[in-house]
Formats: structure tokens, C-alpha cells, sequence
């Protein structure tokens, strides 16, 4: 059976025509037609196989399968896609307004917020028909309003709430104040606090953020294939990362399920990004590594750290913000151990937008001790595609070297760092 129809002159193409290399290193690009407004978003489908099918989005059916490209087009099974983004656009920036950060990662801006029993009630434009939403208490890893007055690097703070552990909620004020007890209710007006048994009130303006025990946390994570969709709009209580059990649709709208139970409706033009989870690729950042190896050039130490860049802030890399990756400083080492059936390693790999700016660094990927790639690496260069057979490939090595300025700026992100079925 084919995979690819015929699209616009491109010839179709069968994947059991292609032997393993040509599979790997194909970039199919389908384009779209002669006719085609300009106000038409394109999307390309990055799949299984390696390639990367380009037109304009047709449907997308339950099962995941996608059809892009004018005419026939092209149509990819469900367990062949891995992403689809929209081609014209960045991938937008995490919401820094009122949101709520899920356990599972997802970032839900809203509006009118209030605690009822054990579940958040709120407003956000695509859920729900723009009425009242709704998701567990224990979904959510942080309330965030705003960053504390005297902090000033909010998006470190949000990372660093997001991945700590907690045994009690902790309620952090505009003044700098923390309380750590029990979230008891919350409104537009006010938030209450169980702390030592008694109730403590706390006027809405006041707050910056809620972190939540994290013993409580529910992860909401289906068993089954998954998607994530990454929606451009960031204006309040609009857009945000949201976790889709269902989803299909057609030229014109999305509709879908959220992994919390709300409907969704998004237009075409909203959508940056449809991200597949737990289909035919693993990320690294969801595996457990063997071994990491730090050599510092002077006395500063720096871990590696997953799906952050290694200063705490988001993975920033040739404009957009990626959900999911790696990062690592110069010098340093990191290797994973790989079960059977992988066959391909892909990333983006580049110096962060931000922290890595000025940064040079000699970038390593090595399978089984053997060198895969071996490039000088720096801020100008953006985000380099990596695409790499590691069939048979017992361990996984991710290396970053000293560039030509020592350690300075050496901020790597491995953005989509993932194994491919």
C-alpha cells in the first residue's frame, strides 16, 4: 500500500520501495497549488519514515491520519505522523498571564477562576463553546497570576515551581510573603488557605502564584496515541499547550477532547502545532538516562536538564519555544541505553535564543562510542536538523564540547530530541 498519492507533479512514493538510507535522509515536499491563496496556512507533516510532506491542511480523522496537499494530496495513516506544524509561523511562546500549569505539562490560560469542590471552573475561549470549563484540582501543578515584585526572571520561577516537589500547596503573594497549608477555595476575589487549621484569606491581587502538593498530582495521560496542540493566540484566556484524547478536522476548524474532558473548537488559522505522544517515538526527556559525565572548564557546575534549558528557562532555539528536549552546557556528556526497534534519533539542535547567544561549541553524537556527527556549532547558526540512523545501536551518546570561547555561553538545546520507531 502507498503512503503518498500523487500531489501537484510529485511523484508517489511507496516506502517499500526505499531502502533504509534514502527513507532516512527524504524531505517530500508537496506544494501547494498555483491557485492557492496566500492567507492559506500550510502545514508540514514530519512522519515515521523521515519525511516531511508539505500542504495545505485537508483533514485530520480520528485515528490520526492526516490529509494535506491539493488534489488527491497526501494522505499519512495516524501511526505514521509525528508532528504537523504550521510552516509560516514559530512555534509561540509559553502564556506568561493568568494560566494554569498542568502536571502533564500543558499551559491553560483562563479566565473568572474559581474553586468548586475538587475542580478548577474557568473560561477559555476554546473550550467548551467559550462557556464555563472545568478539570480537576489535582490535574494542576501550578496557579500562576504573576511573578512576586521583586522577582525578575518570572519564567525561571514558573520552571522551578513546575518541577519541584511539594508536601503542601504553597501560596506565594505579589509582596515576596510565602504561606505554605492547604488551597481551601478560590475566586475573583479572594483565595483561602487552610494553614495549621485555621483559614487565612487572601485578597486575589495579592497573589502571584499557587503551587500544589505534588503527592496529589495526576498526570492525566491516556494510554493510548495522544496529541498535544500548540495554538498561536496569546492573548488572555486564549491559547496555550492543550492535551487532545480526540481530534478531527476538516479545511476550515478542529474539534476535539481534552485529556480533562472539555470540548474543544479551534479555527485552522489558530493552530501552530499538532505534536503526537506515545505513538511510533519516545523522547529523550521521557526516558531514563545511563549516564551523564560533566568536565568544567573552570569550577562551575552544570546538570543537564529535560524539557528546560540548563539556566531554568524555556527551550528557546531559531525562534520558536519548544514542549519538549534536552539541554546541556560545554563540557558534558550524556548517554542512554536503547531497547530494540529504534531506528532513527532526530533533534533540532542549536544554542539557546537567549542564554546561548555568543556561544560556540563543538557538537557530538555518538552510537556505541562511534561518531554519528561531529560539527563546529554556534549562535549563528540556528537550529541545526539532526537525522540519524541508530539501528542496532546499543547506547546513545549526546556530546558537547568546548567551542573556540571556552564555556562561555555554551547553552545547547536538543529540541525534539526523540527515538524513532
Amino acid at each position: 500500500m502507498d503512503f503518498f498519492a500523487t500531489v501537484k507533479g510529485a511523484t508517489a512514493i511507496s516506502w517499500r520501495h526505499l531502502g533504509p538510507l534514502t527513507s532516512l535522509a527524504l524531505l517530500l515536499a508537496v506544494s501547494a497549488s498555483a491557485g492557492q491563496t496566500a492567507t492559506t496556512p500550510v502545514f508540514a507533516v514530519r512522519t515515521a519514515h523521515g519525511a516531511l510532506v508539505k500542504g495545505n491542511w485537508r483533514q485530520l480523522q480520528s485515528d490520526w491520519s492526516v490529509h494535506v496537499g491539493e488534489g488527491e494530496g497526501a494522505r499519512i495513516p495516524g501511526t505514521e505522523v509525528l508532528s504537523v506544524r504550521r510552516v509560516d509561523v514559530p512555534l509561540p511562546p509559553l502564556p506568561t498571564d493568568n494560566h494554569l500549569i498542568l502536571a502533564n505539562g500543558d499551559r491553560v490560560p483562563f479566565r473568572d477562576l474559581r474553586l468548586v469542590g475538587e475542580k478548577f471552573r474557568f473560561h477559555h475561549a476554546n473550550l467548551e463553546e467559550g462557556k464555563e470549563a472545568s478539570l480537576p484540582l489535582s490535574a494542576v501543578s501550578v496557579l500562576w497570576y504573576t511573578a512576586p515584585d521583586k522577582d525578575l526572571d518570572a519564567e525561571k520561577l514558573r520552571r522551578r515551581l513546575f518541577t519541584a516537589t511539594r508536601t503542601r500547596d504553597t501560596v506565594g503573594l505579589r509582596n515576596g510573603d510565602v504561606v505554605t497549608g492547604v488551597l481551601v477555595g478560590v475566586d475573583g476575589d479572594n483565595a483561602v488557605v487552610e494553614v495549621e487549621k485555621r483559614q487565612m484569606t487572601v485578597k486575589v491581587p495579592q497573589l502571584a502564584y499557587i503551587a500544589f502538593n505534588t503527592e496529589l498530582a495526576d498526570t492525566l495521560r491516556p494510554k493510548g496515541t495522544y496529541a498535544r496542540l500548540v495554538l498561536r493566540d496569546t492573548r488572555p484566556g486564549r491559547g496555550g499547550r492543550l492535551s487532545l484524547t480526540s481530534a478531527s478536522a476538516d479545511e476550515t476548524v478542529l474539534l476535539g477532547t481534552t485529556v480533562f474532558g472539555a470540548r474543544l473548537r479551534v479555527p485552522l488559522g489558530d493552530i501552530a502545532a499538532l505534536e503526537m505522544y506515545q505513538n511510533n517515538s519516545i523522547y529523550l526527556s521521557d526516558l531514563k538516562e545511563n549516564k551523564y559525565v560533566f568536565e568544567p572548564f573552570l569550577d562551575a557546575m552544570w546538570p543537564f536538564t529535560l524539557d528546560s534549558n540548563v539556566a531554568g528557562h524555556d527551550l528557546l532555539l531559531a525562534g520558536s519555544t519548544y514542549d519538549k528536549g534536552v539541554s546541556m552546557h560545554s563540557h558534558s556528556r550524556l548517554t542512554y541505553r536503547l531497547s530494540a526497534g529504534f531506528r532513527r534519533f532526530e533533534a533540532m539542535a542549536g544554542l539557546d535564543d537567549k542564554d546561548g547567544q555568543g556561544g560556540a561549541v563543538r557538537l557530538r553524537v555518538l552510537a556505541d562510542g562511534v561518531a554519528l556527527l561531529d560539527r563546529a556549532l554556534t549562535s549563528q547558526d540556528g537550529a541545526v536538523p539532526i537525522r540519524l540512523n541508530v539501528k542496532d545501536v546499543r547506547e546513545l551518546t549526546l556530546e558537547v564540547d568546548f567551542g573556540r570561547g571556552g564555556d562561555v555561553r555554551d547553552v545547547v538545546n536538543w529540541a525534539d530530541a526523540r527515538l524513532v520507531k
